[in-house]
């Protein structure tokens, strides 16, 4: 096909060659030379749109690579552009943690959230510190916001932590305004449930709770979280709190182990 177009497209030049030799000549009769320009006039016109298409097709097909190149410097720096964002993101939080550890009123060892446990995934998380690195078992977990949990198992280089929101978690704890004491305990839906409320406490939305410091866990004054709502329960002899915690552990990424 490509040489049917290669003939006809040399025959149309060859033709065009002759039209303008018979329109320059002299010696060919006037009304014979007019005659002969009328009939090539259509395959010159021909010509002429092919001549003008492939000067727009040439620059066109050069244009379209080049488009395709800067196409992928622009991705490759948008994506350079991401990488920095998150870089300087955590480079940040690393600041402010260990800014947090040097002002913490007790030793701590930082660490990172490397996993989740899939057994519990949404009340336990693994870190990349264990028993070589001074972790302990039965201590206090901690971030910049409050509470995490504490450490359940530890192995040589990680350590799994249960969170405050797992269901068989407790920690002693007590409402910041009026001291009132209760135990803490993790729900499925991601918060906790403070019972053992006095029934005359005046216990309202928005108090803080904070650890009460019972114990060789938990250290005294750590922020919990605030309570959201207030109630009891049929025939209990106290009131409950529902709190949320201040730490979302849903986007927890480094933590602190209490020594």
């Amino acid at each position: 096909m490509s040489k049917q177009k290669n003939v006809v497209l040399k025959l149309l030049i060859v033709a065009a060659f002759l039209v303008l030799l018979i329109a320059n000549s002299s010696t060919i009769i006037s009304p014979i030379r007019t005659k002969l320009i009328d009939v090539m006039s259509i395959p010159l016109k021909t010509l002429h749109g092919l001549c003008e298409i492939s000067g727009r097709i040439i620059p066109f097909s050069s244009l379209k690579e080049e488009n395709k190149i800067l196409r992928a410097r622009i991705d490759l720096l948008n994506r350079q552009l991401e990488e920095s964002k998150m870089l300087t993101a955590e480079n940040q939080r690393l600041k402010d943690i260990l800014g947090f550890k040097n002002a913490a009123a007790y030793s701590t060892i930082p660490a990172e959230v490397i996993g989740r446990d899939p057994s519990n995934w949404s009340n336990s998380l693994i870190i990349d510190k264990g028993a070589l690195q001074g972790i302990k078992q039965n201590k206090a977990v901690i971030s910049m916001r409050g509470l995490v949990g504490r450490v359940l198992e530890l192995g040589r280089y990680s350590g799994k932590i249960l969170l405050i929101t797992d269901p068989n978690s407790k920690v002693s704890s007590v409402i910041q305004r009026n001291r009132q004491g209760g135990i803490l305990v993790g729900r499925p839906d991601g918060k906790c449930k403070m019972i053992y409320i006095a029934l005359d406490s005046d216990v309202t939305r928005g108090d803080r709770v904070i650890t009460a410091g019972f114990g060789s866990v938990f250290p005294r004054g750590i922020l919990i979280g605030e309570v959201e709502d207030v109630g009891k329960d049929p025939g209990l002899l106290y009131k409950y709190a529902i709190v949320r915690p201040s730490q979302d552990m849903t986007k927890l990424e480094e933590v602190l182990c209490i020594k």
